[in-house]
């Protein structure tokens, strides 16, 4: 084992293991901070950092196997076992970057498009499978979010 490699082992090492260590401060994300000092009697304290990742990949797992069976957001809500949709949508934001209602529409949007290019399935029968109270206001929506009717869409990929 050469130089280099043995001190980068004593430092990754050294990332876990602090010794010494007088004080230690936490600034949470929250603004809140919390001080830990070492007794006089040098007990050992051993903190552990566990990532959030866990508890949002749950959360972001719980949304995307439900999804699929939810009309809405309130739908979607009650079967990730939210209550309060306000805590739901709180949650949603902070894992997804966007509400709920959005994040269901641009899926939702996707999957229209997909039956638009790859079958023959008709805009109206498509407005009704998805729930739109028009097929205008289907059209309207699909134009919005990729620039091109569905109509059109549909012509251009056949060609």
């Amino acid at each position: 084992m050469n130089v280099n490699t043995k001190l980068r082992k004593k430092e990754e090492v050294r990332k876990y293991l602090l010794t010494d260590v007088a004080s230690c401060t936490f600034t949470f994300s929250d603004g809140l901070k919390s001080k830990v000092t070492s007794s006089p009697d040098n007990e050992i304290v051993l903190v552990k950092l566990i990532p959030r990742t866990s508890k949002s990949k749950r959360f972001e797992d719980s949304v995307l196997s439900n999804y699929s069976s939810a009309r809405n957001m309130n739908e979607l809500a009650t079967l990730c076992k939210y209550d309060c949709l306000r805590t739901f949508t709180r949650h949603f934001k902070k894992c997804f970057g966007q509400t709920p209602y959005q994040w269901m529409l641009d899926r939702k949007m996707e999957e229209i498009q997909s039956l638009v290019l790859n079958s023959d399935i008709s805009i109206t029968e498509i407005s009704r499978m998805y729930d739109f109270r028009s097929v205008s206001h289907l059209v309207n929506a699909y134009s919005k979010r990729f620039s091109i009717s569905p109509y059109k869409n549909r012509l251009w990929n056949v060609t």
